[in-house]
This record gives C-alpha cells, structure tokens and sequence, in this order.
C-alpha cells in the first residue's frame, strides 16, 4: 500500500501544488489534501499559539491540525520554500514548518521538512529531496530526478495553462486535476462566466492566491466577475513580470511571490491592460506594506482607480460586497499624471548637511565619524512628533521601526539636512527596502535630498566595490590612509559606548544607592558625544571605569533577566521608554539586565570576524536549531537560541521585545511559546509600535518580576507565563 503524504492546502500549496503533487506520485507514493477552508477550520485557527501572525500563517496551522488528526495519513509535508530562483522567501515560507512542528507538537517521524531552492539546478534539488525520497522507500537517485524532472514540467504546464487560458489558481489546479476533459469544461465555466459581465470593464485584483481563492474572500473573483472581466497575477507571463520589475532598482532581489504580484501590478497598470485594480492582503503581511507604494504611486501615475483591500478571518460578508460595489461604480480618475521621481542631486562636499536615523548610540558614532572629514551632520530627533511624521506618509501595516525612522528623516529634512543615510542589504526581512521606499515617499512629499544608502561590505567580493564608493563619496573622496584611521576610532567609539552599557547593567543590580550608575552613565555618554579623537575616547573610557569602580556595592540577590529579540527596538531606547533603566532601578527584586545585542557585537562577528564573536554566534544558533532549523531573516534565531541558552546560563526570565508586523521575531515567538514551557523558563514579549504607553508596559513588567521573584523563592517551582502582545 503506497504511503500517504498529507499535504496542508495553504499558503506554499496555492503556488506549488503541480510540483509536490508530481513529485510525490512519482515517488510512488499518495498525496493527500486538507479539505478545502471552512467555518470550523477557521474557527480552528485559535490553535496557534500566538495571535500576531498574518492569516495565512493561522489558517496553515487549520489545515496541518486537520491533516494531523487523519489516522489513515503516514505523514505531513511541510517544505520549507526558502528560495526561488536565486532569491529568498519571505520568511514564513521558511519558519512555518517549525511553527507548526512545535505549535502542533508533532513527532519527528510524522514530519517532512525538506528545505527546497527552487533554482535551475536538479542536482541541488535532488540533494534536499533525498531524505524525503528515501522515507518514501526510494533510494535510487535516477528515479529521484525523473520526479524532480517530471515536477517542474507540472509546474510550468500549470503556469503555462494560467497565462494561455487566463484561468485562475484554482481554476488550473481543476484542470489538472481531470487532466483534458477537465481543461475544457473548467475553460468552458470560465467564458460563461464572462459572457454576463460588462465588456469595457477590466478590473485586475492583485494578492496572494492563498487570500484570494480562500473563504475568507467571501468568492470576490466571482462576484467581480458579474460586473468585469477579472485579471490576476498569475495570468500574466513571466516575461511581462520580468520586465516591469527591472524598473525596479534590485528588483530581481525582491521575494520572489511578492515580486509576481508587483511584476503583474505594474505591468497591468503601465500598459492600462486594466480600468481599476484592487489589491488584496492581509493584515501584518510584511511584503505587501513593501509593494503597496509601488503599485499605488504607479496606479495613481497611471489615474487607474486602486483599491487596498484587507482581508481577515473578521472579515464580513455584507461588508466585503458593499466595498466591492462601491468600487466598481467609481469612474477612472481624472487629472495630471503624477510626477516622476526626480533624478537624486549630487550636491559638493561643502554642502552637504548629513541626517541619519538613530539605533542605540550609532547615530552618536556616526555623526563623530562625519566631523573627522569637515561635514555638518544633524543630531538626531527622538520625539513622538517624529512617530506622527513618519505615521502620516508610511504604508499601513508597515513595522514600527520603518515608521519611525522615516519620521526621524523627515524631520531632519525639514531642519535642514540636504543629505540623508541609510542603511540597506537586501535579504529575508523588510529593513533592506527601507531606504529605497522611504526616499520615494519623502520625495513625494517634495523633498529634495540625495539618499546614501550603506550596506554590509561582507561579503567581499560581491559587496566590497559599492561599499568603496559609499564610503568615498559620504567622506568627500578623502584617501584611504585617513578613512580608515576615522573608521578605527569609530569602532573604538562604538565599543566605548556598548561597553559601557553592558558594565552599567551589572552596577544597576548590585549598587547600594540607586541611581549612582545612572548619574554616572550619563554624564559619561555626554563626554563620549562631544569627541572625535580616539585619545580622548581612551581617557574619557579609563576615567569612567576608574569612577564605576568606586560605586559602593551589595549581595541584592538580583533576578536575571535576558532582553533578546529584533535588534532596532531593543537598542533603541526611545522606542522601548528606557526599559533597561527600569527595570535597572527596580529595588524589589532587584534586576540584572543581560543583553547581547549591540551594533559592537554585530561587527565583531560580521565585519572582523572576531573568533571569541563567531563562536559564541554559533553556539547560539546551535541552541536555536532544535527549535528553529533555518534562518529566518533578523533576529528571529537568535532570538530563539538565546532565550534556549537562557535556563542553563543562569537567567530567571527572557524578555522578547520586537516591532509589531516584524516578520522574523513573530516566528520567533511563536516558538518560544512552546519553548518556555519545555524548558521552564519565563517569557514576556514586549511588542512595540506607534501606540506604545508607559503604564500598561510597566504594569505588565512588574507582575514579570513578581513572577520571577516567586519561582526564585519558591525554588524554582513550575511557574510559567505564556507572553501576551503589548500595543498600548
């Protein structure tokens, strides 16, 4: 009796079911389906273990829960899709299968986890197909890549059928279920559909197959189909995809499901191959507060109506259809196209005025970095005003870091500043689009500005030659000898600061008078901002550890308390309301902060590739893998390996504190809810955005605290706290 794979039908299925459905016949063996999304498989979505994730992360547990339950299923596939064609997914597609796998608490034996690369290499393929081959009982290769072979020819005929036909997702996957007779009657429903709608009306609606063709649309396709013809992403070639996103700048590094949708958006729009469009998402999907820009600036440009739709297991029927109508009846809008973006001005090196956002003490580092080389360079604002800049321009569900920082630019562009800097990279989490979608915002707002955009120089023979040039032209082409003498002061500077944190964290918890620390710190952190030289950095160090030497201490018995999560917020002491200081000056229990996030450690390891650094990066990824097998983008790794660490290196508790929206830290947490009670240890998450408040957070804090003070007392008695969001 073949084997029987059960197969979830969310989010990866509606992209890449004709591939694993190949593939896993091929091999001989049965795939098996969830059932299609009901009202109890929504209702179901509550077992997830936490509520931040976006729908299709929920209904994906729905639908696993349901496959799990099957006596008759041997057991789950749950790839995990880390790239297509050379580029990464975004990293639900890569965290969901361990999401699940713990939220779920599958054994080992009843999971297929293979990590999937969708480029053009079989081999590469076969290699991360072969365990889930030989669990299948095929071993031998040849046989392995027929399948594979066989698969992606499934795929492209999928693909193909979808263009040709102009036949949705589902529609296709019909098609191929019944083979030919089912093509032409699938095709034959199709065009009488059509046969009632308006024939001037062409409206595309642009979103993930697994929100559109879901319950949770309440049959938006169909029913926009009795007033249009209906167009959506998968209709459109890939050529045509292709081609649009090379307007893009790094467009072809973009999440390859997102990049389709943005492809065919802007293709439809460019071409007024449309009369409206929709977009369709859901709430906290990453990505799409990414792509939302793009297309409404293009649709706007263009005066084709655009409407953004969110979609949500709340979603309503009644409310759905009345938007929908509402928006077919609107006439294509009238007036001037809007204006192009503005060639970036090069100003002199005596113009320029730099800003930069902040993050911990880097904007400090910064700004001293600048004034080796003669540049004015802005302080850096961190005020709730700049929450509301930022909050009035920026995309809806976009995470708070990006909210914030934008805000941070605007407002140094209304003091004065002509030039702005900016961090990018490319990769797994949204912070590598932040510059290029911020400057198209600002500039829409009418700013003139030139945008430096600083990435990682690692690695080196792909990354060095832009960085060369960054560098050269922030420090108006001073030479070599000279830039790298104010990037060795710099790093000095930086440690200078991190390092002086970390000692203050320790002094907080054990100082007789509260407070000593902290008038010492500061006054410390004033005296490092006002210098450049690296022996002054030197002297104003050794004078500051000479005085935090004499802080009279006590045996307080201090409960310790490990802050890990994504790394803007936790270093950002504005975002979080100073939350190492309070807890810091608590007197009962007393508080010891463990933090090992800090822009020192993260160049250390990335940058000089420091042994004691690298080392203990592994070890913590090491302690992540058990929980959290791939990497996921951010933070969200070692967030996991260090709160796994956190039991056996003495800490009583772990506080996560990421962004509301953040993808890799959402994965995260989703884990450590099962995590924190495997291996007894407390966990609050702390979840930061625009509406932040002090009462609530210190109110949630102290009864941590409480908690902690207890379990000590107690002995270390079973105790747990499942962590709640905090928003306000």
């Amino acid at each position: 009796m073949p084997m029987r794979v059960g197969f979830p039908r969310a989010m990866g299925y509606y992209y890449l079911y004709p591939f694993f459905r190949t593939l896993i016949r091929e091999l001989g063996a049965e795939l098996v389906l969830s059932p299609p999304t009901s009202p109890h498989l929504l209702e179901r979505m509550e077992i997830c273990p936490t509520d931040e994730p976006c729908l299709a992360v929920k209904l994906h547990f729905s639908h696993a829960d349901s496959l799990a339950q099957l006596d008759n299923v041997d057991v789950l596939l749950l790839p995990v899709i880390a790239r297509v064609e050379d580029t990464c997914c975004c990293p639900k597609f890569i965290g969901i299968p361990d999401m699940i796998r713990h939220g779920l608490r599958l054994p080992n034996e009843r999971v297929l986890m293979p990590v999937l690369e969708f480029t053009d290499d079989d081999r590469h393929l076969a290699r991360a197909l072969r365990p889930l081959a030989g669990r299948l009982g095929v071993r031998e290769h040849a046989r392995l890549l027929r399948a594979i072979r066989a698969a992606r020819q499934a795929q492209q005929q999928f693909r193909d059928c979808c263009v040709s036909l102009q036949c949705t997702t589902p529609e296709a996957f019909r098609a191929m279920e019944r083979e030919e007779t089912g093509m032409a009657e699938a095709v034959a429903a199709r065009e009488a559909t059509l046969a009632s709608a308006t024939p001037d009306t062409t409206v595309a609606v642009i979103g993930h197959p697994y929100l559109l063709y879901e319950l949770v649309s309440q049959g938006m396709i169909d029913r926009l189909r009795c007033h249009a013809r209906v167009i959506t992403a998968e209709m459109i070639a890939a050529g045509d995809i292709s081609h649009a996103m090379r307007s893009i700048p790094d467009g072809a590094r973009m999440w390859p499901f997102e990049a389709m949708l943005l492809g065919a958006a802007l293709h439809l729009l460019r071409g007024h191959h449309v009369d409206k469009m929709i977009l369709a998402g859901s709430f906290e999907c990453g990505p799409e507060s990414i792509i939302e820009n793009y297309i409404e600036e293009e649709a706007q440009h263009q005066g084709i109506p655009l409407m953004l739709l969110t979609l949500d297991e709340h979603s309503g029927e009644a409310g759905l259809v009345t938007r929908l109508e509402a928006f077919m009846d609107t006439d294509k809008v009238q007036g001037a196209e809007a204006a192009a973006l503005p060639a970036p001005h090069i100003f002199s090196r005596a113009e320029i005025v730099a800003g930069f956002p902040s993050m911990g003490h880097l904007d400090t580092v910064i700004r001293a970095f600048l004034q080796h080389f003669g540049i004015r360079a802005l302080p850096t604002p961190r005020t709730h005003q700049c929450i509301e800049l930022g909050q009035e321009i920026a995309p809806e569900f976009v995470c708070y870091p990006f909210t914030a920082t934008l805000g941070q630019l605007r407002s140094l562009l209304d003091q004065g500043a002509n030039t702005l800097v900016m961090v990018g990279g490319k990769g797994y989490c949204r912070l590598g689009w932040y510059a290029q979608v911020q400057e198209r915002l600002l500039r829409n707002m009418g700013y003139d500005f030139e945008m430096i955009v600083v990435d990682a120089p690692t690695p080196i023979k792909e990354k060095w030659q832009p960085f060369r040039r960054m560098l050269k032209r922030l420090t108006g082409d001073a030479s070599w000898p000279r830039i790298l003498s104010a990037l060795y002061t710099a790093y000095h500077h930086l440690a200078a600061l991190d390092n002086a944190e970390v000692l203050a964290h320790r002094l907080r918890a054990f100082e007789r008078t509260q407070g000593t620390t902290n008038r010492l710190l500061d006054r410390y952190l004033r005296q490092l901002a006002g210098v450049q030289e690296l022996p002054d950095i030197k002297r104003l160090e050794h004078d500051f550890l000479q005085e935090a030497a004499t802080i009279e201490l006590e045996d307080t018995s201090p409960v310790r308390v490990r802050i890990a999560g994504e790394i803007w917020v936790v270093l950002e002491h504005s975002a979080t309301r100073d939350v190492e200081r309070w807890l810091g000056a608590r007197s009962r229990p007393r508080v010891w902060v463990d933090r090992e996030l800090s822009t020192t450690a993260w160049f250390q390891c990335h940058v000089l590739h420091a042994g004691r650094a690298v080392q203990r990066e592994r070890l913590v990824f090491d302690a992540a893998r058990p929980w959290l097998s791939q990497y996921v983008g951010g933070h969200g790794q070692l967030t996991v390996g260090q709160a796994a660490l956190a039991p056996s290196e003495g800490m009583d508790g772990v506080l996560h504190i990421f962004p509301f929206t953040c993808m890799p830290e959402i994965i995260a947490q989703n884990i450590i809810v099962r995590l924190s009670e495997d291996l007894d240890i407390p966990v609050l998450n702390y979840i930061v955005s625009e509406q932040t408040g002090e009462a609530g957070m210190e109110t949630r804090l102290e009864s941590f605290l409480d908690l902690l003070d207890e379990r000590r007392l107690a002995g270390g008695e079973q105790a747990l706290v499942k962590g709640e969001e905090y928003s306000g």
